[in-house]
Order: C-alpha cells, then structure tokens, then sequence
C-alpha cells in the first residue's frame, strides 16, 4: 500500500509542482501590485484592495467556468479520445470570446456598489479608474484561462508555470513605468497598475497560444489544422460542469471580497491591514489551489480509465498533502509574523493591526487546504453540483453572517470578519471532505 502511495506521489509532483508554482506567480504579480501600490501612496494601496474586490469576482466566476476543461480534457485522455480533445480545445477559444464582452459590462456597471457602501469618495473614483484600466486586457485574460486548464487537461502545467513566471519581471517593470511614468508616460499611479495588469494578460496569452500552437505533443492533435465549430453537446457538458464550479468558487471569492468592502468603511489603515494579511494568506492559499488543480486532472484521468482504485488514491493522497502543507503554513504565519508583515510595510500601525489578522489567517489554513484539495478531487470525478450547494451554506449561511455579528455588533471590526472566515472555511472543509469519502466509494 506505501509503495503505490509513493508512486502516486511521483505522479502527482510533475504536474502539482507546475501548476503550485504557476499559482504562485501568478498571486505574485497581485503582490507585486500591492507592494509597489503601498509604497507609492496610502490612497493607491486602498483604490487597488477596493479595485480588486470588485474585479476578482468576476475573474473567478469565469476561471471557474473555464476550469471545467481540466477534467473534461483529462477525461478524454485517459479514454484515448484525441477527437473530443480537438473539439474542446475549440470549445474554449468560442467561449472566451463570447464571454468577454459580458465580463466588461459586468465590471463597467459594478460602481454603483461603492456609492452604496459609502466609501470615501476619492478614494471610490480612484478605484473605479484602476479597474477601467484594467477592462482592455479581458478578452486576452479569457483566452488564457481557456488554453490554460485546457493543457493543464493534457498534463501540460510546466507550459502555464513558465509563461506565468516569465511575466514578473514585465510586470515589475510595467508597474514601475506606469506608476511613476518617464519615457513618454505620464505618472498614472494606482491607474497605470491597473494597465499594467491589462497588457500582462495580453503576454500570458500570446505565450500560451504559440506554445499550443508549435508543442511537438499536439502535433497530433491537429488542434489548429481547420476550426470546427463545436456542438451543443460540447457546450452542455461545458456548462453541466463549469457553471456549478464558478458558482462554487464565486461563493468563496464574494464572501472575501463582501469583508473587504465592509472592512473598507473602516480607517485607512484598517483597510490596508487587511489588504495586506489578505495578500499573505492568499498566496500560501495558491499552493493547495494548485495542487487542486493537479488533482482534479489525476482523478478524472483514472476515471476516464475507468480504473476505480487509482482515482480514489490519486484523490485521497493528492488531499492528504495539501493538509500538510497548509499545517506548515500554518506554523510560519504564527511563528513570523511581524518578518512576514515588514515585506509590505514599515508602518508601526499597520503593522500591529496586519500581525494580529494574521493570526486568525494561521487558523484556517488546515481548514482552507482541505476544503480547495477536496473539492478539486470531486471535480474530477465532475460531482460539482452537491459541492456548490455546501459552499453556499458554509460562506453565506455560517461565515459572512458570524463576522457580520461579531464585527458590527461585538464591535471587532475587522477581527469579527476574519473570525467568520474561520467558521465558514471549516464548515467547508468538514462536508467536503465527506463528500468525497462517500462519492468516491
């Protein structure tokens, strides 16, 4: 039993070390943004975490979307079915079209919200601004998600890691640029972030289409030899899968973003605070969410095999790892916290306020590796239904609303909504992990 735990474990590590170190770079051009935003001005720190809030939503629901096609790929895979590979291949290039002038219009209308929560005024528009600036890199964003967890379907996450890793320094340099303008650029501050961010995506999807298009592993394929447009029996496999995924993963993504939006009526300080421990417990959180991903393929290729044993092994080592990591995670944000906060600021107060969130973010790391880990392995056997009705109990029936009470009627601010997320990562976790025992018997 150890020796095939093992070989699990080797199978896993050259498509979960990719895929870890793709989430990580990506989250790391969200950190970059805050560092270099921080540094440029209080005001610019704020408009980016409320920009943000705003637009994550939105790019979740559709990753999770898209994120339909790591199973379904991987499924035709292991079934040897390089027909229905092709087809869906083309599937997602459709659908990131159609879908992108329905993101922009989403995020031009969302900011009305602001004015509803009475944020400081100048603050709003600065925000608003960062996120138009962003909208022109959409489109390039969608056809990226879609190449993206198609290859990750193929077993190919060295490409997405070394695309998504070659953008940093750009990224840097971008920001750095259009921050503080110089040759020909204008000083944009927190808006030239925002078109940064826009161009980036742009990058990662030109470097994602050549290596599609010249990868000696797809010549077979025929994946660009004609375009067929796909049938709706595509489209409705597509969205039987994908849209209880980004619903699933909207639910998670909106419960943190609603915090921060009720955290932003708070001094600025607060807000940046919380930005910043945010920022810290979303890149630890990047490497079970890679590792998900990793899963999800590893199960849906056995199941495509139709090999019972090895699918329930791939899930249940893939979950078990993602535990350990996250109780390491755990370990560090307890035992640095003040090195780990002093990389984002030197601010005495902020710093204070940013430690002690950061201890609550300690709490639900166990709790955060287990519920992504778990939910990736049911995906791959595209059991996604029963795990968006479990999410939506856990953030929005127990989380949002025990933060809710503790902050605005315990009076502990910022601290009440951390504590929610405990409880509602928990509860996520423990029903999702039964499911899977279950699901997968």
């Amino acid at each position: 039993m150890f020796a095939k735990i093992k070989k699990e474990l080797k199978e896993l590590a050259p498509i979960g070390i990719p895929a870890v170190l793709s989430q990580l770079a990506q989250m790391a051009m969200g950190f970059i943004d805050t560092v270099m935003a921080g540094n440029y001005s209080t005001d610019a720190l704020a408009a980016i975490a409320i920009g943000t809030s705003l637009l994550h939503p939105v790019l979740v629901f559709f990753l999770g979307l898209f994120l339909a096609f790591n199973p379904i790929i991987a499924h035709f895979k292991g079934a040897g079915n390089n027909q229905q590979i092709r087809t869906h291949f083309h599937a997602g290039i459709v659908l990131a079209i159609i879908f992108s002038p329905v993101a922009v219009t989403l995020l031009l209308n969302s900011s009305f919200i602001l004015t509803a929560l009475n944020i400081e005024p100048a603050i709003s528009e600065l925000a608003i601004s960062y996120l138009r600036a962003t909208l022109w890199g959409m489109p390039a964003l969608l056809l990226f998600f879609a190449l993206r967890f198609c290859n990750e379907g193929m077993f190919s996450t060295m490409s997405v890691m070394t695309i998504t890793v070659i953008s940093i320094p750009f990224n840097v340099l971008l920001n750095y640029w259009f921050l503080y303008g110089g040759y020909g650029i204008e000083e944009m501050g927190a808006v030239g972030v925002g078109y940064a961010t826009g161009l980036i995506w742009w990058l990662m999807f030109i470097g994602m289409a050549l290596y599609t298009l010249f990868a000696k592993k797809y010549s077979r394929l025929g994946l660009f030899r004609g375009f067929e447009l796909p049938g709706w029996r595509e489209f409705k496999e597509f969205f039987a899968l994908g849209f209880p995924v980004a619903i699933t993963l909207g639910f998670e993504i909106t419960m943190f973003a609603a915090v921060s939006l009720m955290i932003a009526r708070y001094p600025a300080e607060v807000m940046g605070a919380h930005q910043i421990a945010l920022n810290i417990a979303s890149l630890t959180f990047m490497i079970p969410l890679g590792l998900a991903q990793a899963i999800t393929a590893r199960v849906s290729y056995f199941n495509g095999k139709k090999d019972r044993l090895s699918m329930r092994r791939a899930g249940s080592v893939g979950i078990s790892t993602c535990v350990v990591i996250m109780m390491l995670s755990a370990l560090m944000m307890i035992s640095i916290p003040v090195a780990l906060v002093s990389i984002y600021t030197s601010d005495i107060r902020l710093t204070e306020i940013a430690t002690g969130l950061l201890f609550f973010a300690a709490l639900f790391q166990f709790s955060d590796g287990l519920q992504v880990s778990s939910a990736g392995a049911l995906r791959g056997l595209k059991d996604t239904r029963i795990p968006m009705i479990i999410t939506a109990i856990s953030y929005w029936l127990v989380g949002f609303p025990i933060g809710y009470y503790l902050a605005e009627y315990q009076n502990l601010q910022a601290s009440g909504y951390w504590i929610g997320m405990i409880f509602g990562l928990s509860t996520a976790a423990v029903l999702l992990l039964k499911r899977w025992v279950v699901f997968s018997r």
